[in-house]
């Protein structure tokens, strides 16, 4: 790798080339600020709402960068950065509950409402209530969805290596989901 291209890396005009900035740190682990600041929001948010505390999601976001700096010469790269990282995030999580013994289920963030009409800021208010009460009814593994989606924002195919589960079954399981909580949600207003 050249001068420059570590040079581009560093000054983000890499930014969008997962490959080129992988590699980079990989040959040069100064550049791993790359990695770790594309990903440590959606890390941390993920961790937030697995935790629902932002002091044991800030500890095992830098566990997890810990891990993957640790790793990342090992690491092969196909294409599933994000599937690989949120693997590693999952099992600090999955041990993060084994010592704590406890888990605190999913918890949406609030919407806001555009401001104006109070009746109608009180009845999205109310859908997010509801909304929020189905999601933490949900077994662990469509909470699992939910996060990976939605917080994470993470590609279905993504999804799919970590979930370990085939892309057009994680579709379908979503989208299920969603109809299903559409449905419930319309049957609370009706």
């Amino acid at each position: 790798m050249s001068q420059s291209q570590i040079i581009a890396i560093r000054d983000n005009r890499f930014q969008d080339d997962e490959t080129n900035i992988i590699q980079a740190a990989q040959q040069h682990p100064a550049l791993f600020q790359a990695i770790y600041e594309r990903w440590s929001v959606p890390v941390y948010q993920y961790f937030h709402f697995r935790t629902g505390d932002s002091a044991s999601a800030e500890d095992l976001t830098s566990q997890l960068f810990l891990a993957a700096y640790q790793a990342l010469p090992r690491y092969h790269h196909r294409g599933h950065f994000a599937a690989w990282l949120f693997t590693i995030a999952r099992n600090l999580a999955r041990d993060y509950y084994r010592k704590t013994g406890r888990e605190v289920s999913l918890e949406l963030a609030e919407l806001v409402a555009a401001p104006g009409d109070l009746l109608v800021e009180v009845t999205r208010a109310d859908e997010i209530r509801h909304l929020q009460k189905l999601i933490l009814e949900l077994p662990d593994g469509e909470q699992e969805l939910i996060r990976l989606r939605y917080i994470a924002e993470l590609s279905f195919a993504d999804m799919a290596i970590v979930l370990q589960r085939r892309e057009d079954a994680v579709k379908k399981s979503l989208y299920r989901l969603q109809a299903r909580l559409q449905s419930l949600l319309e049957q609370n207003h009706a």
